[in-house]
């Protein structure tokens, strides 16, 4: 289903985008996923920072959630989506 005329025009990009919203939906599903557990308040044992004594079950729901994470933790989260993104699964192939 092509309503704009794109695969005509640019085949190579048509596919790149095609892979990149299965990609985007994928992520989409997995938050919704994460959203869901957690907020029914199902927790992993033990600690998510042993340095800062912050177990998984200190952190609270939502935004304030993420505020909760240390920063090493994060920049951890970030470094993993870019090698995803960049090396591991390229949209472009």
């Amino acid at each position: 289903f092509d309503p704009l005329g794109w695969l005509d025009g640019e085949p190579e990009a048509f596919e790149r985008r095609r892979a990149v919203e299965r990609k985007h939906g994928r992520v989409a599903m997995a938050a919704v996923v994460g959203t869901i557990v957690h907020n029914n308040h199902f927790v992993f044992d033990g600690y998510l920072s042993t340095s800062k004594n912050l177990k998984f079950s200190d952190v609270p729901t939502g935004i304030d959630g993420i505020r909760a994470i240390p920063t090493a933790g994060l920049l951890q989260i970030l470094f993993f989506f870019a090698l995803v993104e960049l090396a591991w699964m390229p949209a472009s192939k």
